[in-house]
Order: C-alpha cells, then structure tokens, then sequence
C-alpha cells in the first residue's frame, strides 16, 4: 500500500512529519488486525460428573445428531453357524456288502453311475448259495414225494387196504416236508433271492454255473458313489463292495455356537451357501437340534433334509450356514447407536439438550437392523442412533491429555 502527498506550499514541516506518523501507524494496526489468530471452535468440555459428554452450543456435530428410543421389539434374529458342511441324507444310504462268502465273477456298476432299485451291481459265484438252492430243490422234490404218498394212503385206506394209522404216518410225513421247503425257501429270501429267481428253481433242470450265482441288486434308485469290487476278489458278508446314495435330498450339518442352542428348535429354516454356487441360496427345515454340546468346540448341532433336484450339493462340501428364529418380543436399539470405545461396547444416552452418556452395555443376538440389548439400558432410554460415531471421536478427543488429533 503505498500513499501519496501533495504539500502546499505553506505547510510547515512539522505537520508534515505528523501527518506520515499517523499513516504509519494507521497501515501497522491493520497488519496486526490481519495476522492475528481466529479463536478456536467450540469443543466438548468435560463434565463433573464420569462418563458425561457436554458439547459447547454451536458445535456442528450436534447438527447431526439423531435418536432414538430403547423399545421391547419383535426380533427375528440371524444365527451364523461356525461350520456347515453337506451329507448324504443317512435314510437314502446303503453299505451294500454280499450275504454269502464267494468269488466276483462280474461287475455291472462304476463309481458315479446312476441305478435303479433292482438293478445288478454284480454277479457272485458262491458254492455257499449254491447248496442253498439244491437244499430247496431237494426240499420241493421231497414234498412232492410226499403229497403223492398221501394220495395213495388215502385211496387205500378209503378201500380198507391199510389202517388209518398208516395214512396218519404218510400225513405227517407231508407235513415235515411241507415245514423242510418252507424253511429253505426262507434261507435263500435272507439270502436275497426274489420271489421271481426262487420259483426259477423249480424247472427240472438248471445249468450249474446259474444255481451257484447270486446277485447283488441295488435297494433302491441313487447314486453310486463308492465301489470297491474288482472281477476275481474272494468276498465275504464283512466286505463292503458298493455304496448307493440318493442325493435327491442331501442333509447340511450345522454347528452352533452353544450359547445360541435354546434358540434352535425343528421347523426353522436354515439358508445354505456353498462356494461353488455363491449366487444359489438352498433352503431346509431343521429336523434335528443336537441333545448334547461338543465338548471340544462347544457348538450344538443342527441338521436339516435340503431339497437337491440338480444334483449341485455333494457330500462333503462345506457351506456357509444361517438360521432366521422366530421373532420374539427383546429390549433392542438400532444397530447404529452401539459403538466400540476399546474394550467397551458403548451407547450414548442423552441426558440434556447439550449432555450425552456413554453407557457401557451387553449386547445379545442382533438382526439387520436391532440389536438385543441383556444389560446396561432399560426401556425408554434416548439413544444416539446417527452421529453416534461422532459423540465417539469427541469422547476420545476428550480423554486424551494433549487434546491432539486422534
């Protein structure tokens, strides 16, 4: 800034000189004026009382401040699981193992193959079912002997050519052969024959390859995932040749935190995710909560039948598991208004236009929206739900001793 005088002529040197003094003085007061400091906004002060945040009157964070009431709210909470994995449905699985002791002679079924009930998985030669079949045969011809024999008594005991002790003794002779048959025939059913293949052996001859052959025949309409039968193996009743499964529905094993286990009960709905569908959500009904907890991980488990018409769930994948409860009338606060304060769980309880509390509390199970508050609040509190995180940060601020930045 600069000035400039024109002087009369008759100005005397003295008011000169007065008149620079004050320029300069003037030009200096308005340089200080510029270069002094703002004062500080206003901060949050603390209060005589512990745990009191007082905010000073035109803070901006109490521009943005909102509540909210501590209410009894019908919650329906979301319990995650800590493990989930998928299994066959134990109702649709079968260890299939030979009923005699024999030799492989063919195999008719791969691992991964899809069967039905009745079909052959393989053909065993087995000297042991083949004395079975001879001993109904033998049987059968034994009876017909009999019934034979019976006739003949009772056509001469009708002409008076014998007693009737002696048809009474042909009569019980056709009943024992009657009682032999029905005894073979039931071996070769605990065997496994069918009704079919046991009548086949009443024809008066039979090649011997067949009659010492038996099959084993899948029990129902599944899934072959699990073979262990090769051509030529000797076998007995303790080795297991095939695994069936129906994997139409699968079972989703569920392990729960133990503290969530009175909120579990049949009937509720579990959601599934598996990695390899991220984008597919599967749905089951629980139809078993475990009776005991897991003494090493202290979970409960929950099962559940879950519908696989696709064939996307296999045995053995792990899954992300989750169970919506019934709602059920909780003391709550919206989810905005807890905030972590180091080791504290915190919400802030305003006590005045101005004051805010911070209140330590117990949290319980949550849903998107509440959270179940067990201790620290009572109905009708006032809470800040949004700027929340703000009242937070001034506490920090407060707490530390230099009041620098966080």
């Amino acid at each position: 800034m600069s000035i400039r005088f024109v002087m009369p002529p008759l100005l005397s040197p003295l008011l000169v000189a007065l008149v620079l003094l004050v320029a300069l003085m003037q030009m200096s007061c308005e340089s200080k004026q510029k270069d002094a400091p703002k004062p500080p906004a206003p901060e949050a002060t603390s209060s005589a009382e512990p745990g009191i945040l007082e905010l000073p009157e035109g803070n901006r964070t109490l521009m943005r401040l909102q509540t909210d009431r501590v209410a009894l709210r019908p919650l329906r909470t979301v319990l995650k699981a800590q493990a989930g994995k998928i299994l066959p449905n134990e109702n649709r699985l079968a260890h299939l193992s030979a009923r005699v002791p024999g030799r492989i002679v063919a195999v008719s079924a791969n691992l991964g193959d899809r069967v039905k009930k009745g079909d052959r998985l393989l053909l065993l030669d087995s000297p042991a079912y083949g004395e079975a079949q001879l001993e109904y045969r033998k049987a059968r011809i034994t009876l017909s002997m009999a019934e034979k024999a019976l006739e003949r008594a009772q056509a001469l005991l009708d002409r008076g050519a014998i007693g009737a002790g002696e048809q009474q003794r042909r009569d019980a002779d056709h009943e024992h052969a009657r009682a032999d048959l029905h005894e073979a025939e039931e071996k070769l059913h605990l065997l496994g024959m069918t009704e079919r293949e046991i009548q086949r052996l009443a024809a008066k001859t039979l090649p011997h390859a067949e009659v010492a052959q038996v099959s084993l025949r899948a029990p129902f309409t599944g899934d072959v995932i699990e073979r262990n039968a090769t051509i030529g193996e000797v076998v007995d009743s303790n080795t297991m040749l095939f695994t069936v499964a129906d994997l139409s529905t699968v079972w989703v094993r569920a392990d729960f935190p133990e503290q969530q286990a009175g909120r579990l009960k049949t009937g509720l709905i579990l959601e599934v995710r598996v990695s390899a569908y991220q984008d597919t959500l599967f749905h089951g009904a629980i139809t078993y909560v475990g009776a005991v907890i897991d003494s090493t991980t202290r979970t409960v488990m929950a099962r559940a039948d879950v519908a696989n018409p696709d064939g996307q769930l296999r045995p053995e994948m792990f899954a992300e598991v989750s169970v919506v409860t019934d709602e059920q009338a909780v003391l709550s606060v919206p989810r905005t208004a807890v905030q972590q304060v180091g080791s504290r769980t915190v919400v802030f309880v305003v006590r005045g236009p101005r004051r805010f509390e911070s209140r330590e509390v117990t949290l319980g199970s949550a849903s998107r929206e509440y959270i179940h508050v067990i201790t620290g609040l009572t109905a009708g509190d006032e809470v800040v739900t949004e700027g929340s995180y703000a009242l937070k940060s001034e506490l920090l601020r407060e707490q530390m001793p230099t009041g620098g930045p966080l």
